[in-house]
């Protein structure tokens, strides 16, 4: 009986204690030592985030991704945003240029410089702080003045402003960028077709481009002389500028893969696609701005992606070896000499 008291006694003591509130002291995680990051960043298809405490020295340019300036960090530099969104909570000490993306400028955003939206849009807190001016309307060739007709300055029209030529370029890049997006989705194995052809045999490539050039024209005008056949001109003429237009999204695409494996990323084919297409299209046309040699690039652009589209037939049918080897054939086995008899056995 003793023994069973004195179990009942231990059990009772061990229950007081179980159930007696106990001061805990909680030790407080230790934060991480804030960063300086040194140097531009480039975010492409991708996200960025500068978090507290953090301060970035340099430029930011994003390019259809996704950019977050976190609370309590610091950042000086200009800022880039093409097609994206970027959403800032912390300090600025720079410039914005936005063209078609939206930016976010939360309650804690302390921004020191001026904000310019060229098809963008903006969402702006009464509680941040903007030290600078928001200019927010699409560039002059795009004002039409419908009382006086003359007026009337229709985009991609040639200007004698530097600052217009590249913001042409810029837009014309960005809708085709937005035209190889949707191709991506919906021909995603006849871009990748026409890009293979591309990077197997790029000599043959433009070759067979360089003479599709040469024999188109002189094709079509044969046909125009026929009156009955200038249907078929007016469908020959649309198909050469389809396949141009297809060999260039091609050659975007390649590009933006290897964009992909350079980031150790995959993208989706409109993806990259889209980003391969804009960086190309930016690259052809800022290149137009240097004179008498500064089209040969768009030209070779052309002549290769067309002849990729002839050569895979739009896609439909992967590389053709036979047309390889009809350009550059092939150097034939020597024969094998016979073999000696073998001598008689005694």
């Amino acid at each position: 009986m003793n023994k069973i008291n004195r179990i009942l006694v231990v059990a009772a003591i061990l229950v007081i204690l179980l159930i007696s509130p106990v001061t805990v002291l909680a030790q407080t995680p230790t934060p991480e030592p804030a960063k300086t990051i040194s140097g531009d960043q480039v975010v492409i298809a991708n996200t960025y985030r500068l978090e507290s405490g953090d301060e970035l020295m340099g430029n930011l340019a994003v390019i259809g991704g996704t950019a977050t300036l976190d609370e309590g960090s610091t950042m000086t530099g200009d800022v880039i945003l093409i097609g994206g969104t970027l959403t800032v909570n912390g300090t600025v000490n720079g410039d914005f240029i936005a063209i078609g993306g939206a930016v976010n400028i939360e309650d804690t955003a302390d921004v020191n410089g001026n904000i310019s939206l060229i098809g963008a849009t903006i969402k702006k807190s009464p509680l941040a702080e903007i030290n600078g001016e928001i200019t927010e309307q699409s560039p002059k060739f795009f004002d039409f003045n419908l009382s006086d007709p003359n007026s009337i300055n229709f985009p991609f029209t040639a200007k004698t402003s530097l600052l217009t030529k590249m913001l042409q370029a810029s837009l014309q890049a960005l809708a085709m960028a937005a035209l190889a997006v949707i191709l991506g989705l919906l021909l995603p194995q006849q871009i990748k077709r026409v890009a293979d052809t591309i990077s197997k045999e790029p000599l043959v490539t433009g070759g067979v481009g360089l003479l599709s050039v040469v024999v188109a024209p002189i094709l079509l005008v044969l046909l125009t002389i026929t009156i009955i056949l200038i249907p078929v001109t007016i469908l020959g003429t649309l198909l050469v500028g389809l396949a141009v237009l297809f060999g260039w999204i091609a050659i975007g695409f390649e590009i933006g893969q290897r964009l992909a494996i350079l980031f150790k990323t995959t993208w989706h084919p409109s993806i990259a696609s889209g980003i391969g297409v804009l960086l190309l299209g930016l690259v052809t046309g800022f290149a137009t701005l240097i004179p008498c040699i500064g089209w040969l690039i768009g030209v070779i652009v052309a002549i290769l992606g067309l002849g990729a589209v002839v050569i895979s037939r739009f896609g439909s049918s992967k590389y053709a070896n036979k047309v390889v080897q009809a350009v550059v054939p092939s150097s034939p086995l020597p024969p094998t000499p016979p073999s000696a008899p073998e001598p008689p056995q005694i």
